[in-house]
């Protein structure tokens, strides 16, 4: 790459600043570094949505690429800083689950390296993984920043699921849509959904079908309405692929 890439994945927002300081960081200790926003409006400590879109997102990037995402509910708590490497890119963050869909991985590291300086022990983000992303763009070996980590934290994100609600309310799954065949259905929560669509224009007003999105998994949309609003659905409720057939 002629210019190294970071992208931020966060639970931000953009009413603050905690953005621009990540960025004020990774700008000052790597100059010609370019910063690609994934998103910073990741429900508040919403590890499964971020981890979802981490997973769904990398490859897009360059390899090389370094990953930071700071979704970091257990700041200041014993919860280790995490150093993953897989499939020729880098993602820094709290070993909290968010990278429970990128497992298994190459390397996993427990960064124990801290920048000189004094720590906020609320903002782990800009003052440790920002400066171990700069670290890792200036070659440093992961290795030497840490140590082996056994047993990082993991979802259990092989159930069948939802793993996210996008800005337009669509209902994201983690079942493959090859799964989603003529006459199958969705329990989600105490609601199932039974029309199967190619497009969203294809979907009666009003009400929900199953659609195959863009990550390539089912999903619940409606035509220019919220599928979540219209089922009550959010990130972490179960998911069930009802196939067709007389038996349930």
């Amino acid at each position: 790459m002629s210019r190294p890439v970071v992208t931020l994945l966060t639970d931000f927002g953009l009413e603050d600043a905690y953005v621009a300081q990540l960025k004020g960081v990774l700008l000052s200790r790597v100059p010609d570094v370019e910063l690609v926003d994934i998103t910073h409006n990741i429900p508040p400590f919403g590890t499964l949505s971020a981890g979802w879109l981490l997973h769904t997102s990398y490859a897009f990037f360059p390899r090389g690429s370094v990953h930071l995402c700071v979704v970091d509910p257990g700041v200041g708590t014993s919860r280790r800083v995490l150093a993953v490497l897989k499939g020729g890119h880098a993602f820094v963050g709290p070993d909290n689950g968010v990278f429970s869909f990128l497992y298994p991985a190459e390397q996993v590291i427990e960064i124990t390296w801290k920048p000189p300086g004094p720590l906020s022990t609320t903002f782990h983000g800009r003052d440790i993984m920002a400066p171990v992303v700069a670290e890792l763009l200036k070659y440093t070996p992961p290795q030497s920043l840490g140590r082996p980590a056994s047993e990082p934290v993991q979802l259990d994100v092989a159930r069948d699921m939802v793993v996210h609600v996008d800005r337009f309310g669509n209902v994201v799954t983690n079942i493959e849509g090859s799964r989603l065949q003529a006459g199958c259905s969705l329990a989600v929560g105490e609601e199932r959904v039974h029309r199967i669509a190619e497009s969203f224009a294809d979907i009666p007003s009003g009400e929900p079908a199953l659609i195959v999105g863009s990550a390539a998994t089912v999903e619940v949309a409606a035509n220019r309405e919220s599928a979540a609003t219209l089922l009550g659905a959010a990130a972490g409720m179960p998911a069930r692929l009802i196939p067709p057939g007389p038996y349930e």
